[in-house]
């Protein structure tokens, strides 16, 4: 039992890693349709991007942030797939929580930066702000969409 510690330990650090880097390619990808002004398509969602705050770029469309975001959650759930042991419906809720808590630190994180106030002052505002749970709900989406992975692939999954 205790040799089985070590690896869940790891397991889970190799998943905080991949949804960070999942994260931040969501935010990246977010940033660079912007830049291109690509996909203009949809409702725009407010403080969506809370730099560009004060450029008054913060709301993206919701083009740009499905375009954005499922690709980041693909990503998320071909990497949790391969380094945990998680089927499609644990794997679709771990991803959705971690992307949530991620994007809501990032969020605040940034609100902070650009009102030059302390963090403590923004953590409260951010459940509020819909691109945050549209862009973890895409994430969650996009991990749902990929298949049964590792040792169990092949095995019918719901």
């Amino acid at each position: 039992m205790t040799r089985q510690v070590p690896g869940t330990v790891l397991r889970a650090i190799a998943v905080v890693a991949v949804m960070l880097a999942a994260v931040a390619g969501g935010i990246g990808w977010l940033y660079a349709l912007r830049h291109a002004g690509a996909l203009r398509i949809g409702p725009h969602l407010k403080d969506a991007l809370p730099l560009q705050r004060l450029a008054g770029g913060a709301a993206q469309p919701l083009g740009r942030m499905v375009v954005a975001w499922l690709p980041a959650g693909l990503a998320a759930g071909i990497g949790v797939g391969l380094v945990s042991r998680l089927r499609r419906p644990a794997r679709g809720l771990l991803v959705f929580v971690l992307a949530l808590a991620m994007v809501l630190a990032v969020t605040a994180a940034s609100d902070s930066l650009t009102h030059n106030e302390p963090l403590r002052h923004h953590l409260r505002e951010q459940p509020h702000r819909a691109a945050t749970w549209v862009a973890a709900g895409l994430m969650a989406l996009g991990a749902l969409l990929v298949p049964m992975m590792g040792r169990g692939a092949g095995r019918h999954e719901p």
